[in-house]
């Protein structure tokens, strides 16, 4: 069994891929009109940037980091 040395964390493309892939999803349901539409949209949008950010991004780097920085 092979284990290839690629880290999974700081993964900053798939962490917009997937964002984006999502809002859009959302979004073509939701069709936010008012404001308050737009205001809840923003929030689920930015529930998910943040979802994904910690998923694959910057938490998860300083997490797998912290032990080698001390």
């Amino acid at each position: 069994m092979s284990h290839d040395a690629v880290p999974a964390y700081g993964l900053w493309s798939l962490v917009v891929i997937n964002s984006l892939v999502f809002i859009i999803f959302a979004f073509s349901f939701a069709k936010p009109q008012s404001s308050r539409d737009w205001r809840s949209f923003g929030a689920f949008s930015g529930f998910l940037v943040a979802l994904f950010a910690e998923m694959y991004g910057f938490p998860l780097t300083i997490y797998l980091l912290s032990g080698w920085l001390g």
